[in-house]
């Protein structure tokens, strides 16, 4: 039998939707016969949440991940050396709780640094608590880039069966153009054939979106289509990969839902983001990729007006761990 990976799930920002939707998905399903989980997160937070949901699960301590012992209706709780959360702000964006979702995801990437985990899955975090905590990453990729040495980090979207990436991520609608290149048009495409070929997908069919309306309209609603992005695809095409466009955008998710492409490669957030959280929330997440381990997180935020009162879903986290374990194997 080949090993199980070992998946780290750091809790997120610990007033937000996160400790819940973790106990959720590990009380829900059996996931010991798939991977070998952990939290990366404050006990008192899990135990309260799992007492607040009547989760049949037995919160464990661990002080060293060679502690663990991955038993089913045990959850290992594994607290950052040297931090402690202690009393729980209420669910606002704050400095503590910023810092400690930055402590919990920094540990889960040393630990994969040291080959120790395979993947690490994350409960959403709080970007202007991360802000407020005195860090200038613009987001958790960037800060992950920076903590392992990661020259070209992306993100991979999973919106059911379609694969998404996009050129650009979280920058000001404004300099999106200036983005738009050809080479690096070209790389994500060649990234995303590369991600699909290891999920299983022998011959991908990628869609390109064009980034004008109408695909341009042949130059008369910018040129960007016939400079930079035809031109990526054609080189794309040259190295063997089957790349279609630039196809217009409000039509390239309905074609490749449809069945028509496997992947598609966007030019910006939410021309990517906003076709996949259209989709059932159970079958989206977003993957953060390029880094020595995948890393899978929530399609979602904090959702604070909710947190505590145990109605939060945890599909899309569901959906996270299922493409960690799939990639980290």
């Amino acid at each position: 039998m080949p090993k199980l990976p070992t998946i780290a799930i750091a809790m997120g920002d610990p007033a937000g939707i996160g400790p819940e939707i973790i106990v959720k998905t590990l009380a829900a399903d059996c996931w010991h016969k798939r991977c070998r989980p952990f939290i990366i997160g404050d006990i008192s937070v899990i135990s309260a949440a799992a007492a607040m949901l009547g989760a049949p699960l037995r919160c464990r301590p661990i002080e060293d991940l060679s502690a663990a012992r991955f038993e089913r209706g045990t959850i290992d709780i594994l607290n950052p050396r040297g931090f402690q959360l202690g009393a729980l702000p209420p669910p606002a964006p704050h400095p503590l709780l910023g810092e400690a979702a930055k402590r919990y995801l920094e540990l889960a990437y040393q630990l994969a640094q040291r080959g120790a985990v395979d993947g690490v899955v994350m409960a959403p975090m709080n970007k202007e608590a991360f802000r407020a905590a005195g860090y200038t990453y613009a987001d958790e990729l960037q800060f992950l880039g920076a903590l392992t040495g990661s020259r070209e980090p992306f993100i991979l979207g999973a919106a059911g069966p379609v694969w998404a990436v996009a050129v650009t991520e979280h920058i000001p609608l404004s300099a999106v153009c200036g983005c738009i290149k050809r080479g690096r048009v070209r790389r994500y495409i060649e990234q995303l054939q590369a991600v699909l070929l290891k999920l299983g997908c022998r011959q991908p069919r990628l869609a390109v979106a064009a980034l004008n309306p109408h695909a341009g309209e042949g130059g008369l609603f910018g040129r960007e289509e016939i400079d930079e992005i035809a031109p990526a695809i054609a080189d794309a095409r040259r190295q063997g990969i089957d790349a279609a466009g630039p196809v217009p955008a409000d039509i390239v998710f309905k074609q490749a839902l449809d069945g028509a492409f496997d992947g598609v490669v966007c030019m910006y957030h939410d021309q990517m983001n906003i076709a996949r959280k259209l989709q059932a929330r159970g079958a989206i997440a977003t993957l953060w990729m390029g880094l020595p381990v995948i890393g899978a997180t929530t399609a979602h935020g904090t959702a604070f007006d909710i947190a505590g009162k145990g109605i939060a879903e945890p599909g899309s986290l569901k959906a996270a761990l299922r493409h960690a374990i799939a990639l980290a194997r």
